[in-house]
């Protein structure tokens, strides 16, 4: 490893919290300890007294449980104790001093107080225990199946029981020999385990000695088959065992095991092991899915012991996924197992005695250091933080990458080493892949691709980094865009003119094409592209790539490049289908002059098939250009104008203007049947007259006259043409209806004028008496000559004074019955004022009921009599509101003038009179004109009802 990468994590380590993160357990033994086994938080300790102490941190943290051994291991001491991982059974291996007492093993169950005797261990010192990490039959009740290694190097299988029913006999339900390391020398299992492959059949076996790595692995096809592992040794009767020997003095040698995070309800499954021996620690993978491997380790390598401090052998050793934990005689110290750096130095001083030993919870993954009067905790703290960069400098960069964690600087540098490693082993396009993931500068990083002749590693750059660049990056975008384009086009273009038209270079040049227009079609670069279409044009038009400037036109959806495109090509066909496929107006009234001119029937027929979407007063500049010599043109062109104006029922003014000029240079027979078709022309009329009167269409002329009203000039100009178009026009039909009787008779006259003076046709003069009552024989003498004979026109003169005899007697007639109803009316007017009523003095007023006689009243014909004040109240809402003014006036003047009239001297009433009178005859016309009983205004509201809105309410709570 680098000096500065050592250097940088011992200057961490000062600085950050330490990898193992000690604790002092708060508990202080009576004795000496002299073993410590912990499994899933419970820990079992054995003291010299020969006294076992239980604690469950995680059912009971604050209770203990002691057991006194004196009385059941009397003579022998502890050799050592094995504790299952579930920290249920346990397993206490004795021996004594005394050469003729023989070694045993007791089985203490959780639930028990008083440890039993495995009777048929008696005689084998068991130095190393396999304990079973599948599941378990009876529970908690039965081990399951174990291994047990003794001092001769005998591995036994057995199963021990702790059902209370057979407390009357032997605890082991089955005790085989299943193999023999030492081969009758007396060598110790110094560790044994063995697993479960997950989700196979197949078993392993590792077992230690002082010098010795073994290795077994085979299939149990029957699970339930007692002894279990029996079917695995079988394999290795007739071959040699698999095994790792390192040379060694010690007598003994430490196997520990990394699990990784344990998962519920998943079987606990070593990733990596590690062995202790006096050269250092062995470790490495265990994978045994090779299928036939003969080894299931494989990575392995060893780590010799650090000789700073003229340190001992460690005596213990656990390996983490990283690190491995040694005990030494006075200080517990961690290594880094990819370095052999040194990250943990704990040192004893003895306070609380020497350092006894060492422990692993491989549940908990917690680790426990023990002296004499002490227990302290070691708990693994992060120990992935500075993993990452050991793994840089010795260039796994995958690795280093995977255990970076969440640090986006640390993963940078990694990227930005490997990207180096990779251009300088030449590697350019993967070093350009990396490089776009960092944060290195893109200045230098381009420099450094730009110096290569070839561009493919630059091009994946600034794709790559395209990717990464944020969307509020314009700038940046804007400029790798730009830029790849350029890359592509200088790379399409040199094999466009190398003129190598073998396959290989056709099928380069494909490739190379459709990467181009995938990258036009991203979203980032499309938007891009938007803003710059102009630069993006120019760069390809520069490059002569017409094909790609059209696609990328063609995804922009930037139809008028497009359009433009095929015009200059003379595709006239294909803008008629984009026209149509787009649908958009304004492009219809951009090109529709230059499609008119080459395809007019196709371009006539799709502005047809557009229907109302086009308006037809927008498309007028483009058949302006119908009024050219070409025919065929105006022909179309007139053909949309007539669907507009029949299909489309277009109004506007200036269509019809242009319909009707087409007609008078191209198709004047259709002009007069357009005129006539709708009682109200859209063109403008004194327009189209004009162009009539140019183009000589007298019946067109004399037509658009007439819906002038300029009746007289269309009569003259029809007289120029033919005398019935003439007649026609004086006799109204051009206009549509009858007109004036002078307007006809002055028309006829001049119809009559121009027959006789200038036809000279008496006759056909005579025929238009009869069509025009109105024109008399008297009327058209004067125009005859002074000398011609009476027989043409004898008849009509006799007529005439006929119709004059006949209108004085009717004149007699009428003058003698206005005489007679004169003289009814003088009658009626003489009885009339000699008609009178009577007035009785109990008569009573028709609105208040009051007696009339009490104040001035009216009295009607009808016999209805009103008090004046009660019949101006009842008048008054009748009346407009100018009038209801001028009754209130009134009302006010005759008060005031009669109060005048009453107080005034004797010589001043003779002029008061007259203005009282005057003011009661306005009042009386106002009011009294007719009875508001039998009057009109009785008759004007029939329909309103009795009660008013406003009142109904009111009325109705009354009533109820």
């Amino acid at each position: 490893m680098a000096a500065g990468t050592t250097q940088f994590i011992n200057q961490k380590l000062l600085e950050e919290s330490p990898i193992f993160s000690k604790t002092r357990v708060d508990f202080t033994p009576t004795h000496p300890l002299t073993h410590l086994v912990v499994a899933n938080n419970n820990i079992v300790m054995a003291m010299a007294n020969r006294t076992l102490i239980r604690i469950d941190r995680e059912h009971g943290p604050g209770r203990q449980d002691e057991i006194d051994l004196t009385k059941t291991i009397s003579g022998a001491k502890i050799s050592a104790l094995f504790l299952d991982p579930t920290g249920t059974h346990l397993l206490i291996s004795l021996k004594s001093n005394d050469v003729d007492v023989q070694p045993e093993l007791f089985y203490l169950h959780k639930k028990w107080t008083k440890p039993r005797p495995c009777s048929k261990f008696r005689g084998s010192l068991v130095s190393s225990v396999g304990w079973n990490y599948g599941p378990r039959d009876k529970g908690d009740a039965s081990t399951g199946p174990i291994l047990a290694g003794t001092t001769l190097g005998l591995i036994i299988e057995t199963e021990l029981n702790s059902d209370e029913r057979f407390f009357s006999r032997e605890v082991e339900e089955h005790y085989k020999q299943v193999f023999d390391i030492g081969k009758g020398q007396h060598t110790p299992v110094t560790g044994l385990q063995y697993h479960q492959v997950p989700n196979t059949t197949k078993y392993l076996v590792l077992a230690t000695t002082p010098t010795r790595l073994y290795q077994f692995q085979g299939y149990v096809p029957n699970p339930g088959e007692r002894p279990l592992l029996q079917q695995v040794f079988n394999n290795y009767l007739n071959v040699q065992e698999r095994f790792l020997e390192l040379p060694s003095k010690l007598k003994y040698s430490t196997l520990s095991f990394y699990y990784g995070a344990r998962e519920e309800g998943v079987r606990m499954f070593p990733l990596q092991f590690g062995w202790l021996t006096e050269p250092g620690i062995y470790w490495g993978r265990i994978d045994p899915w090779e299928g036939d491997s003969d080894t299931v380790t494989v990575d392995c390598q060893l780590i010799a012991p650090s000789s700073d401090l003229d340190l001992d052998t460690p005596r213990t050793a656990f390996i983490t996924q990283f690190h491995a934990l040694m005990l030494y005689k006075d200080r517990v110290k961690g290594v880094c197992l990819l370095n052999e750096q040194s990250v943990f130095d704990d040192s004893y001083d003895g306070t609380y005695g020497g350092l006894v030993g060492l422990a692993h919870d491989q549940v908990k993954n917690i680790y426990w250091a023990f002296t004499e009067y002490a227990v302290y905790k070691y708990q693994v703290v992060n120990e992935t933080r500075h993993v990452w960069r050991v793994y840089l400098e010795q260039g796994q960069f995958n690795l280093a990458m995977r255990h970076c964690g969440d640090q986006p600087a640390a993963m940078d540098l990694i990227l930005t080493k490997q990207a180096e490693q990779l251009f300088c082993e030449g590697k350019w396009v993967e070093s350009a892949m990396h490089y776009a993931k960092t944060k290195s500068s893109f200045e230098e990083v381009t420099l450094k691709f730009m110096d290569l002749e070839e561009k493919n590693a630059l091009k994946n750059y600034l794709k790559k980094k395209l990717e990464t660049l944020k969307s509020s990056e314009k700038t940046q975008i804007t400029l790798i865009v730009i830029w790849l384009i350029e890359i592509y086009q200088n790379k399409l273009g040199h094999l466009r003119e190398s003129g190598d038209s073998t396959v290989e270079s056709v099928a380069e040049f494909r490739n190379l094409e459709e990467e181009f227009l995938a990258l036009l079609r991203q979203q980032r670069v499309e938007e891009c592209i938007k803003n710059n279409k102009e630069v993006v044009y120019g760069l390809l038009g520069s490059h002569g790539d017409q094909r790609s400037l059209v696609y990328l036109a063609q995804a922009l959806r930037d139809t008028d490049r497009v359009v433009q495109y095929n015009l200059r090509n003379k595709q006239y066909h294909a803008v008629l289908t984009i026209l149509t496929t787009e649908a958009n107006p304004e492009l219809f009234y951009s090109y529709c002059p230059v499609l008119l001119q080459s395809l007019p029937k196709q371009t006539v027929d799709t502005l047809v098939s557009m229907g109302k979407l086009l308006s037809p007063s927008r498309l007028l500049p483009a058949l302006l250009v119908s009024q050219s010599a070409d025919p065929a043109v105006a022909s179309h062109s007139t053909r949309y104008l007539e669907h507009a104006v029949t299909v489309l029922a277009c109004r506007d003014q200036p269509v019809h203007n242009l319909l009707v000029s087409l007609y008078t240079v191209h198709n004047k027979d259709k002009l007069l049947a357009y005129l006539t078709s709708s009682t109200k022309l859209n063109c403008d009329t004194k327009y189209a007259l004009k162009l009539c009167v140019e183009a000589g269409l007298v019946r067109e002329a004399v037509y658009l006259y007439t819906v002038l009203g300029q009746h007289e000039q269309a009569v003259e100009l029809a007289l120029t043409l033919d005398t019935e178009l003439a007649a026609s026009c004086a006799g109204g039909n051009q206009a549509g209806g009858p007109l004036g009787e002078e307007l006809t008779r002055k028309l006829w006259l001049k119809v009559a004028r121009h027959v006789v003076q200038e036809k000279n046709d008496i006759k056909q003069a005579m025929e238009f008496l009869k069509e025009c009552p109105s024109v008399k024989i008297e009327d058209i003498l004067p125009f005859f000559p002074d000398f011609v004979t009476i027989d043409h026109f004898k008849g009509a003169i006799c007529d005439s004074l006929q119709q004059y005899s006949e209108h004085i007697h009717h004149l007699k007639e009428d003058m003698a019955e206005a005489s007679r109803s004169a003289g009814v009316i003088r009658d009626e007017i003489v009885q009339a004022k000699a008609d009178h009523q009577y007035v009785k003095a109990s008569d009573r007023c028709s609105t208040c009921c009051d007696l009339l006689i009490s104040r001035p009243f009216y009295l009607f014909s009808c016999s209805h009599k009103f008090h004046t004040d009660c019949l101006a109240e009842a008048i008054l809402p009748h009346l407009a509101a100018p009038r209801q003014k001028k009754l209130l006036e009134l009302q006010s003047q005759v008060e005031v003038l009669s109060r005048e009239t009453d107080n005034s001297s004797l010589d001043s009433r003779t002029a008061m009179p007259s203005r009282l009178e005057q003011t009661q005859a306005e009042l009386d016309d106002l009011i009294a004109n007719e009875c508001v009983f039998c009057g009109d205004i009785m008759v004007r509201n029939i329909d309103r009802p009795f009660i008013e809105d406003q009142d109904f309410d009111r009325v109705m709570a009354d009533w109820l």
